[in-house]
């Protein structure tokens, strides 16, 4: 790990009780099953009012989650032993409280900066909102290529809704990449030298708050 937030994200998902959780998916197959299995868990543990999954109106990679791409999910938990875990996430889609976002901005080449009117106020209503995955990563970042020491939270800051924390989880595969301690990165680059960036070894859990932490 390059940068390791977890702590500072399970408080902010801790947070969501009662309000409203805002997850960006990624990739379907076995990373959407974990992510069930993740929703499944905080949608017990913490109990937000509702947890959106924001997902992609068509694919842009093959393996782009989609909104046709939850049933069958289920339907394969159904099949290999899962069938309490679909069966709750099929309740919380039938009562509200579970529901799927797709949403044209993410098929497009805009920056998070750039976002839509309707989707910076779904960002705001909610308490936290985690994206996954490299290319929202770099969507976060402009995909522009910043010091690599930049702080991630003061960047966000910039153009985030106030008030709402954001998370990114993300293995890196592309240069773009912020929140790095020179430290830690002359240990990556010393471990995995033609790698460290691009190939998928290293990755990162990043925090901006949505209150700013002093001291």
């Amino acid at each position: 790990m390059l940068t390791d937030d977890s702590a500072g994200v399970c408080e902010a998902l801790r947070a969501t009780a009662e309000g409203e959780l805002v997850l960006v998916l990624d990739n379907c197959g076995l990373e959407l099953l974990a992510d069930l299995l993740l929703v499944d868990g905080l949608l017990r543990l913490v109990q937000p009012a509702r947890v959106s999954l924001h997902v992609k109106d068509a694919p842009v990679f093959v393996s782009d989650v989609c909104p046709h791409d939850l049933p069958p999910t289920l339907d394969w938990l159904d099949a290999h032993g899962g069938g309490a875990v679909a069966g709750r996430l099929r309740a919380s889609l039938s009562s509200g409280r579970l529901r799927l976002v797709p949403h044209p901005f993410y098929t497009s080449a805009h920056p998070f900066w750039s976002m839509p009117h309707d989707l910076r106020e779904a960002y705001a209503a909610a308490g936290a909102v985690l994206l996954k995955g490299d290319a929202n990563y770099r969507r976060m970042l402009g995909d522009l290529h910043w010091p690599h020491y930049t702080p991630f939270a003061p960047l966000m800051r910039r153009y985030w809704p106030q008030g709402t924390a954001v998370a990114a989880l993300r293995t890196c595969k592309s240069g773009v990449l912020v929140g790095v301690a020179p430290e830690v990165e002359a240990a990556a680059v010393a471990a995995e030298p033609d790698r460290w960036l691009t190939g998928g070894v290293f990755g990162l859990v990043s925090l901006a708050p949505g209150t700013e932490v002093v001291g």
